[in-house]
């Protein structure tokens, strides 16, 4: 009777023994790949119920196909031009010193401020500008280049991990599911079914908050007269879905853009849209909408988003929201 209790015990070490010097092991491996495996795993929860939709009509391969493309080609061409954009306006800051130098004096004087401060400032504008330009630009140019290419291959990847992830998800699971013994083979299906419902509401729900952000920012750019609306507004959303780019970085530049025409008008538009376009949603409306759709607390998904992208970046933004997706499935089931 004791060793017929012990026996299923040591199984369950032996199994999670296991299991984590598999992931050590992979995670070792696959660490310079690890945002693209994460970043496909969360587009693939943002494509499955496209997926589900098509798998009545055809092969689930290419359902997969086709939901994978629908979701990332509109993400991958507002990504890349918004990278290519940004290297161009780096670029044309570097060549164009002594316009950029005249615009700024000129928004000055248009302020009102009195000439003796702007000859002071005057004065150290080229010194300034200079610094920029080579110490952090031309500097950080070889560096910045490899975290180019690496974001690229890292993108590309999200999208074959995407694919694979709708098209045998489901079947890599079933087939795991036979090396459990029976007597818990139910209760850990319960478990991975909790685990996919939490991440499909967790990320399903991110990329709604992400539209919602982008949508409210069409008439935001429109009462400023701003040109290229949807272009700005797509922008905003991908800052809203993908870390690599934050609504600061589509605001000052628009930002800069309005002060050339009115200064008032500028500091209005970036503390509204500093307001109505990254604190509220980041602080509000991402948490209770994420918590309503994933059964997560919001001051959870708060703090895992915020904490997971400040210490590590693209993963931490995303693998902090999956690991607390993770213990609420965890909780859920045992506390049914």
């Amino acid at each position: 009777m004791r060793s017929d209790r012990i026996k299923p015990d040591k199984w369950i070490l032996m199994l999670f023994i296991g299991i984590v010097a598999t992931l050590s092991l992979m995670v070792y491996f696959f660490s310079p790949l690890l945002d693209g495996i994460l970043m496909g795993v969360a587009f693939s929860y943002v494509a499955k119920p496209i997926k589900k939709k098509l798998d009545t009509k055809m092969n689930k391969n290419v359902s997969s196909l086709i939901a994978t493309l629908i979701i990332l080609v509109p993400v991958s061409i507002l990504l890349f031009y918004g990278i290519f954009q940004g290297i161009m306006q780096a670029a044309n800051i570097i060549t164009h010193q002594k316009e950029f130098q005249d615009q700024i004096i000129d928004i000055l004087k248009d302020s009102g401020l009195s000439e003796y401060y702007i000859k002071q400032i005057e004065s150290f504008i080229p010194n300034i500008l200079s610094f920029i330009s080579k110490n952090i630009l031309q500097m950080s140019a070889i560096d910045l280049t490899f975290k180019i290419i690496s974001f690229v291959m890292n993108f590309f990847i999200s999208m074959v991990v995407c694919f694979y992830a709708l098209a045998d998800g489901d079947t890599f699971i079933k087939k795991s599911l036979r090396i459990i013994p029976d007597e818990y083979r139910t209760k850990f299906g319960n478990f991975i079914e909790e685990v996919d419902n939490v991440f499909l509401g967790l990320w399903f729900g991110n990329f709604a908050v992400a539209v919602l952000i982008g949508i409210a920012s069409i008439p935001f750019f429109l009462a400023f007269n701003i040109p290229y609306t949807a272009l700005l507004s797509g922008l905003i959303f991908l800052a809203a879905l993908i870390p690599v780019f934050a609504e600061w970085m589509v605001l000052i530049p628009v930002t800069i853009y309005i002060a050339l025409q009115s200064v008032h008008a500028a500091i209005w538009f970036i503390v509204l849209g500093a307001i109505f376009l990254y604190i509220l949603p980041e602080l509000i409306l991402r948490p209770y909408l994420l918590s309503y759709t994933s059964r997560i607390h919001p001051l959870i998904i708060l703090l895992s988003f915020i904490g997971g992208g400040m210490v590590a970046g693209v993963t931490g933004f995303f693998l902090a929201p999956m690991i607390a997706g993770l213990v609420t499935a965890i909780y859920n089931i045992y506390t049914r």
